[in-house]
């Protein structure tokens, strides 16, 4: 049987979609005979284009990996499959349709069938069920949900592989072509599951129980990976570190295994020693994730997320000390998260100049614990993908939409580091907090009603008149002299390097 695996993904469309890999590898592992084939496509080709190009395929079966950036994409495609197909068999899978596999059966007649929860043991049966019969009987297989007729059925769940072992590596087996020059990181997992339970998360509920790859199998993929020079691989576990003596196990491989290739990694601060913030700098770590989401410890207890001040602290100034890059995470519309207690947040966490701030948007995602409590805290959300909070009890609408700003401004005053300097000494010598002047720079921006192509590159050129408005604004004209040449060199370093 002809069978398509695919997804769509973001961006250039050239990333590896591991779960089709490993859906591929552990179905060809009971049925070598069947013919898969992995396509994903770019989010910007238009979707007759994709319908066009996978019937091109000829399949019978097509399995689509779902994620709250593409569902509404892959269910439009989905529609116009069965409409020229009708024979053809869709199945869903993924975080996105996990927790509302019957509401999904319920509202699209062209999904033949959902898979729920770690997909590879249940979709190998499943294909291997529609391979000997059409139409297939899917009772008894677990973790399925599924349409007989009118008739929606739920399967029980099915329990979590013991070994995550048993799931063949898609790069030792030869599944994945590392020499396609076109892939821009390589991801790859060290451990499958979360210890936290974190309630606006869903992964934790995908994958309850931590398992690990051994550092055998982690060894020989890193070797094969990085012999062939990509530019980045991405450890992409949840939780690099929570086990921190095995992560720098693993980064001492990477290290020894390492031929020119960035490492991507998230990382609990706290877990952070010097040690290891030694052994990152070593590993060329340019992209460090660090979620924090809130420093308010009431938000904090209500989505159920742990943190240690002190300890973060210290791992901050570690990561800092070996001028690592990294970025620190936070969420804007949290329970008991005010505008106010997230300009203290960011406040504090600019006290210890870090490489980066973000402020993301909350998504109030299906099956998570904070989506079903979420009318208890007042916040109210998109009910479509991707799922965006638009105030709170804690937050009106408006400051929701001031946060949304405020991300601009820090990009442009602190990310762009045109500004970065500057900002720091205006905020000493003035006594003005950071908050206060990324909120000063979002009201001069405002004024710019016309946005040139370079609109970016033209705000750096304008940051002298910002630091001139800034001045004027706080009574402290006389610092603007005194400021000026620093950030002038600084806009040429940034023009001429």
């Amino acid at each position: 049987m002809r069978i398509l695996l695919s997804s769509v993904c973001l961006e250039t469309g050239t990333d590896i979609q591991l779960a089709l890999y490993y859906l591929k590898g552990y179905l060809l592992k009971a049925k070598p005979s069947y013919g898969v084939t992995i396509q994903v496509f770019n989010e910007n080709l238009k979707t007759p284009a994709i319908t066009e190009k996978i019937l091109e395929f000829k399949p019978r079966l097509i399995g689509f990996s779902c994620y709250l950036w593409n569902i509404k994409k892959i269910l439009n495609i989905c529609r116009r499959l069965k409409k020229i197909d009708p024979e053809l068999k869709i199945v869903l899978g993924g975080p996105e349709v996990s927790p509302r596999a019957e509401e999904i059966l319920a509202d699209e007649k062209a999904i033949d069938a959902v898979v729920r929860g770690e997909g590879e043991k249940t979709f190998a049966q499943l294909a291997l069920r529609m391979g000997r019969s059409i139409p297939a009987d899917l009772s008894g297989i677990r973790g399925v949900s599924f349409r007989k007729g009118a008739e929606i059925i739920r399967n029980p769940d099915r329990p979590l592989l013991r070994n995550a072992g048993d799931i063949p590596s898609p790069y030792l087996s030869g599944l994945i072509n590392l020499k396609d020059k076109n892939i821009l990181d390589v991801p790859l997992e060290t451990t499958r599951g979360c210890s936290s339970r974190c309630h606006y998360c869903y992964y934790h509920k995908n994958f309850p129980a931590v398992r690990r790859f051994s550092l055998g199998r982690i060894e020989k993929e890193l070797k094969l990976i990085l012999s062939h020079k990509p530019q980045e691989v991405y450890l992409m576990d949840a939780t690099f570190n929570s086990d921190p003596q095995r992560a720098k196990e693993i980064l001492k491989i990477f290290i020894r295994n390492n031929q020119g290739a960035n490492l991507h990694v998230e990382l609990k601060a706290e877990l952070i020693d010097e040690e290891m913030a030694r052994l990152l700098s070593k590993a060329n770590a340019y992209n460090i994730e660090i979620g924090i989401q809130s420093a308010n410890p009431k938000t904090l207890k209500a989505v159920n997320r742990g943190f240690n001040k002190k300890r973060f602290i210290k791992g901050i100034r570690y990561l800092n000390t070996f001028k690592l890059f990294y970025e620190i995470q936070l969420i804007d519309a949290l329970p008991y998260q005010s505008y106010d207690n997230l300009m203290s947040s960011l406040n504090w966490l600019y006290s210890m100049h870090p490489a980066k701030v973000v402020i993301l948007r909350l998504n109030l995602l299906p099956g998570t614990t904070l989506r079903d409590r979420a009318a208890g805290f007042g916040i109210e959300f998109d009910h479509r993908a991707p799922y965006y909070a638009y105030k709170s009890n804690a937050m009106t609408d408006t400051q929701v939409k001031s946060v949304e700003k405020l991300t601009y401004a820090m990009d442009r005053l602190y990310d762009s580091q045109v500004f970065q300097k500057t900002l720091y000494a205006f905020k000493a010598k003035a006594g003005v907090k950071i908050t206060t002047i990324l909120e000063d720079w979002v009201a001069w921006e405002s004024k710019f009603k016309r946005r040139p192509e370079d609109y970016p590159e033209f705000l750096n050129r304008k940051s002298p008149m910002f630091l001139s408005y800034l001045c004027r604004k706080h009574s402290k004209t006389d610092l603007y002299k005194e400021l000026l040449p620093g950030l002038l060199k600084g806009l040429c370093f940034t023009y001429n390097k």
